[in-house]
């Protein structure tokens, strides 16, 4: 699983697959990044089926500058061949979960689910071989819920989710008692707001990790917001808006290296994209566009993709497809660079190293065709697998070693096809 973690010295680090099982202690919380979807229904674009022969494993893709060398393959590649459905029948699923809830040494999956037609969460618990105990929902409430962070928000030593809702439902933290049982601790935000995703972070640098909400309000005008961490894991309906862009997700990375975090902002419906250098205190500095004038962005994620000690970003853009901003010196960042083709519409997007190699791997779910996991070399450069199937919608990944063999599993949660949990294979070039 890909994840963050809050020190008190208020520095992130991007936990590597290896760690595959999440616990989480009062100086350090866990969380996930999630993906979530536009307001409306996907359509499938009006394109030519993907050329899934193109993108062979043996094909590598150079998204390095040019004066990279473009010929050096990670060392080895994985296969996700063998895979089991999560649950029997296709529903509008959301989003997806990965960590140990009940902290047993077994990884467990959480089920986000609703979207804009309230549905109940699921939790499966795993028995650390690859399967799961019955499963029971998070709570007893259907909702429209569209992502879920494993974090532990409350300083306990436990995961606690934090749900994302669509209006009218609110926005909840659920906390949990050490069992996985989860119970309601506060509510965020307002109602009314059309959330998509949310995302935790120590914005405000008081060691305690806050809620950042993406709002895709389109042209009807509203803001995204940071709702503050009031101690405890409790917070309230006073957030502060701090940007304009419609998003359906928010990456928060400390961009220009001060120890603390920025924002980046994808504008989801044909708008202009900036970050939002952290000037102290949970307020921010005039932002700083990145990519187009005309973004169609669904997720973006924040990384070093080519070892220079800089932050890229990583960007699914349902016009353009999925594509890499480089990093510069300065830090701003170059024009994107496109990462396979653009013959399917892009709806995930999860960073992992897949195969444990030290380097930072994308996986990109699209709409009706087969998703892809890009195997970074640690120069930027890609050497693109496909694997499943092209049925139903990708709206998000989650990643950890579910069976306990040391290798990462990927776990998909699909709209119009049922929620599935490859199980990695490691192999050679």
């Amino acid at each position: 699983m890909l994840g963050v973690r809050f020190h008190r010295d208020h520095t992130q680090a991007v936990l590597s697959v290896g760690d595959d099982i999440l616990h989480a202690s009062p100086d350090t919380a866990a969380r996930e990044i999630q993906m979530t979807e536009p307001s409306r229904r996907p359509r499938k674009a009006q394109r030519a089926p993907m050329a899934t022969p193109a993108l062979a494993a043996a094909t590598l893709l150079s998204c390095a500058p040019a004066a990279t060398p473009e010929n050096n393959p990670p060392a080895f590649l994985l296969s996700f061949e063998r895979s089991i459905l999560l649950e029997d029948e296709a529903a509008t699923s959301a989003n997806v979960s990965i960590g140990d809830l009940d902290r047993d040494g077994h990884l467990d999956i959480v089920l986000v689910k609703g979207r804009h037609w309230p549905l109940t969460d699921i939790v499966l618990m795993g028995d650390g071989t690859g399967g799961f105990r019955a499963p029971r929902p998070l709570a007893d409430v259907a909702d429209r819920s569209y992502s879920g962070v494993l974090v532990d928000i409350d300083a306990d030593g436990d995961l606690d989710i934090v749900i994302s809702n669509d209006r009218p439902d609110p926005n909840v933290v659920y906390l949990n008692d050490g069992q996985g049982v989860f119970t309601v601790g506060s509510s965020f935000g307002e109602g009314e707001w059309p959330t998509r995703h949310v995302n935790v972070a120590d914005v405000n640098n008081d060691g305690q990790p806050d809620i950042i909400v993406a709002n895709r309000n389109g042209n009807r005008g509203g803001f995204n917001y940071v709702c503050m961490n009031r101690g405890g894991g409790r917070f309230d309906a006073d957030c502060t808006p701090f940007s304009s862009e419609s998003s359906t997700t928010i990456a928060p990375a400390d961009f220009n290296g001060d120890g603390l975090i920025d924002l980046a902002v994808p504008h989801r419906d044909g708008g202009q994209s900036h970050i939002y250098l952290n000037a102290g205190g949970g307020t921010f500095l005039e932002p700083v566009p990145f990519g187009p004038p005309d973004a169609a962005i669904r997720a973006a994620e924040a990384v070093d993709l080519n070892g220079d000690g800089l932050l890229d970003l990583v960007a699914i853009d349902e016009r353009a497809g999925p594509s890499i901003f480089f990093s510069r010196a300065d830090r701003s960042f170059e024009a994107a660079r496109a990462l396979g083709g653009s013959d399917a519409t892009p709806y995930a997007l999860r960073l992992a190293d897949l195969n444990d190699d030290g380097h930072v791997d994308v996986i990109v779910g699209y709409v009706e065709a087969r998703p892809i996991a890009f195997f970074n070399d640690g120069l930027g450069a890609f050497t693109p697998v496909p694997f499943g199937d092209d049925q139903g919608v990708a709206y998000g990944f989650a990643t950890g070693d579910m069976d306990g063999d040391g290798v990462t599993d990927i776990a998909m949660a699909r709209s119009d096809a049922p929620n599935v949990l490859f199980f990695g294979r490691a192999g050679t070039h």
